[in-house]
């Protein structure tokens, strides 16, 4: 059997460069504070902060990034192959503080394992999403091979399964 890959995180690298930019901007800024403001008072505070956000928009998404692509890389991730069953998806807005978003979410199934990713809304996070502006077309009873890893969420005891490659038997 002959598999073609449409997804792999390794080929497509760390895709949150925007991020990086405005944090290496922060980081920059609270540097020239620092070197030219010494008796500013709340250049601590802006210290704090800066870490913070460069923290959680740098930091945390590209470690996961590269956690992610090494356990593809070392095989340490696991597959699923087989049929797409119960694909669905999912489109909604939501009304908050006077501001509508609109959310777009995806799910299906390969052998026993379930599947389900924002396409839209959701938030940023490293592996397969099908939010290119060519979507990948996920299809009941299209053959494939997922390689993915069993995430568990803290907050529910649920496992989020995260996608780091896909093949599609051709």
């Amino acid at each position: 059997m002959k598999y073609t890959t449409v997804y792999d995180i390794s080929a497509r690298g760390y895709e949150e460069w925007l991020w990086a930019y405005i944090s290496a901007g922060l980081a920059l800024a609270t540097l020239i504070v620092f070197l030219f403001f010494r008796n500013w008072q709340y250049r601590y505070g802006l210290l704090t902060v800066a870490g913070i956000v460069i923290l959680i928009t740098f930091v945390i998404p590209f470690w996961d990034y590269n956690r992610l692509k090494k356990m593809l890389d070392s095989g340490d991730c696991r597959k699923a192959e087989g049929p797409v069953t119960r694909q669905w998806e999912k489109k909604w807005w939501d009304r908050k503080d006077g501001k509508t978003r609109s959310f777009h979410f995806e799910g299906f199934t390969v052998g026993n394992v379930d599947f389900g990713y924002y396409i839209q809304g959701g938030g940023s996070a490293a592996g397969f999403q099908n939010n290119d502006s060519v979507r990948v077309p996920i299809k009941e009873g299209m053959f494939m091979r997922v390689h993915y890893y069993p995430e568990p969420v803290i907050t529910n005891g649920t496992v989020d399964n995260r996608i780091l490659k896909i093949e599609v038997l051709q």
